[in-house]
């Protein structure tokens, strides 16, 4: 039972990965529109960053799930990690010292952040999760003295 509701967890993880690739590439990409600088030159509005620092969070998130997934060592670290990964993906979306931010303008950058947000929120529940109900403990591992008895 709880090596199934473990392997829920991580799928959900990886669903918000994916969530967060499909927001951003398909169904809710951000604004195409570029800013015209006082020099001329034109640039992308920083909600095009913050959905490609998005898709590569994403990335990562997806990597860490699968090494979290065969993983035969103590999981805590890597679902640490994911849950650190998830808040990055939720903070990106607003202007601070830590995220990108999206544009103040209603425009359809606005649903994308919402789709981050929610998939970074869901990661980061899954997450700790995993790591508070002890599913990061390998089956039939035991320490007795000073060696490692691994189980069947």
């Amino acid at each position: 039972m709880k090596k199934d509701l473990n392997q829920i967890v991580l799928a959900a993880e990886l669903l918000a990965a994916l969530l967060v690739i499909g927001a951003v590439s398909i169904w809710a990409p951000v604004c195409s529109g570029l800013l015209t600088l006082q020099n001329g030159s034109l640039v992308h509005m920083k909600c095009f960053y913050t959905a490609q620092a998005a898709r590569a969070l994403a990335l990562i998130l997806i990597a860490l799930s699968v090494a979290a997934f065969y993983s035969r060592a103590d999981r805590n670290k890597i679902q640490a990690v994911i849950a650190v990964t998830a808040f990055i993906i939720i903070a990106l979306t607003y202007e601070s010292s830590l995220g990108i931010g999206i544009c103040r303008a209603p425009m359809a950058c606005h649903t994308t952040a919402l789709w981050m947000r929610g998939s970074g929120l869901l990661a980061f529940v899954a997450a700790v999760i995993n790591i508070c109900a002890g599913f990061s403990i390998v089956r039939g591992t035991s320490l007795r003295g000073k060696h490692v008895d691994i189980g069947k």
